[in-house]
Formats: structure tokens, sequence, C-alpha cells
């Protein structure tokens, strides 16, 4: 049904998602293509949950649009695995790049409305940018931050699982970074403390991971995220796992206020 509008029926793309991925279930050591599978389809129930959340203040169309696009963001993945044998995008390509050149070439949203398709295709193109840019249109922004949003929450869940634990993927998750319990670096702190976002390119610890993800606060744009993420326990599970470093402390109390603060909207909304 070319140009379908206005629906919360996405069975025949979830469906499409899945018979892509297994075309690729041959690839040796596929364990962490496995583990994108169902972080896509996690990051996809986030999305419907922040959309579901917002119903009354958007249209349908928009909020299509961000389901699609959680749904096609990590498309890329694949591909980039198969060839490259790491999800280092520095190591690799651009994955954000190559799941939207993947999902157009697919033509993965060929019966959608043509605002839904360019909405979709620009939030995965944009999903994983260090920071978006201030003349992004405002529905495209509003897509890209659901994505962002709804992908941050579901890594939050997979980074504590592979931080605590020796699973076979985790080199690949944790891109490689030392495993040295008391070691951190004084740049991510400091820039926890500005307030900013470190590159993944700076991480050398797993330390500096836990870091970065307690700094991913700042950038939680919708409070149904924030609810969640502060219900589920996990970030201050991320927390507690922190070196008792008195250097790292003024660090560590500006994210577990932040982390208090996510709950305070939570209960607002």
């Amino acid at each position: 049904m070319k140009g379908r509008r206005h629906t919360d029926d996405f069975s025949a793309h979830c469906k499409r998602f899945l018979d892509y991925t297994d075309s690729f279930k041959d690839v040796p050591d596929a364990a962490p293509l496995r583990l994108k599978v169902e972080h896509t389809f996690k990051v996809y129930e986030h999305a419907k949950f922040i959309v579901s959340s917002l119903k009354d203040s958007i249209s349908p169309e928009l909020g299509r649009a961000a389901v699609l696009a959680a749904l096609y963001h990590d498309c890329g993945r694949f591909p980039q695995f198969s060839k490259y044998r790491t999800f280092l995008d520095a190591k690799s390509v651009n994955h954000a790049v190559l799941s939207f050149q993947t999902m157009r070439d697919r033509d993965f949203l060929q019966e959608e409305t043509s605002r839904v398709r360019k909405l979709a295709q620009c939030a995965v193109l944009l999903h994983n940018r260090h920071r978006l840019s201030p003349m992004l249109e405002s529905d495209a922004r509003f897509v890209t931050d659901v994505v962002r949003d709804a992908d941050k929450l579901d890594i939050f869940r997979i980074m504590v699982g592979h931080l605590t634990s020796a699973l076979p993927e985790r080199d690949a998750v944790l891109l490689h970074v030392k495993d040295d319990p008391e070691r951190w670096s004084s740049n991510i702190a400091e820039d926890v403390l500005a307030g900013r976002i470190s590159s993944y390119s700076d991480l050398r610890y797993v330390n500096d991971f836990r870091l970065l993800l307690g700094a991913w606060m700042y950038e939680l744009r919708f409070d149904a995220t924030k609810k969640a993420l502060a219900e589920s326990g996990l970030m201050a599970e991320v927390l507690s796992q922190l070196p008792s470093d008195e250097a790292l402390r003024p660090a560590v109390e500006k994210l577990k206020a932040m982390l208090e603060e996510c709950g305070i909207a939570g209960r607002r909304s």
C-alpha cells in the first residue's frame, strides 16, 4: 500500500528487518550481530514508549517516522561487522552513514509517505552524531532525538551487563578499552564536570565508559526517557561501580545529582 499513513502497525517492517539480518547468519563469530538484533528491538520498543507518551502533542506521521528510524537505526552494523569484524567506527566506517545507505538502497521504507521516509532516514543518518546542528529542522530534530534517547536507554542495559561480566562479545561492545578497575582518565572526568559528552575515541579504560554513560544524561530530551532510566536502576548501578577515588568524587557526585533530577522529571511526566 503505497503512501500508508498514520498507523501503529509495524509488523511488516519488523519482518523486513529480521529477513535482512537473517542474511548475515553465517558470518563467523556472529554473537555481536545477534546482540544487535536484540538491541534493535529494545530501541524500537523504547521509541514506541516515548512516542506514546507524547501522542497528544505530535502527529501520527511524526511518531511513525520516529519508530521506524529506531527500528532501522543500526541496520548498517551488520555489513560493518561482516566486512571489518568490529563495531568501532574509527577502525571501519561510520555505521550511521552505512545504515542510511542500506535503508535507502534496499528501499526499506518503500510503502511510507515521502515525509516519513525523509524524516526517518535523516534520523538514522544523524543518530550517532556527537552534536546535532542547531539549524536542524524541528521535526527532524524530534525524530532524531527519539532515536537517540531510545538508543541510550538500551545501551545502558547492554553496558551494565558487559561491564560486570565476561560475556563473549564484551570486548567488541566495550570497544577494546583496558579493563583496570582502579584506572580512569582525567579528561573524561573533566568533560563530566564541564557538561560535555566525551568522544568514544578518548576512552581508555572501562571506567571511562562508565563516566561517558553517566554524561549521556545531559542529552536525554524526554521526561519519559528520564523516568525509565531512573526507575530501571541501571544508572545507579553504573555509578556504584566507579572507584572510590577522591579525585573522581566531584564528577561522581555531579552524575548522582543528575540521576536524581531524572527521577524528579519522571515524576512530573
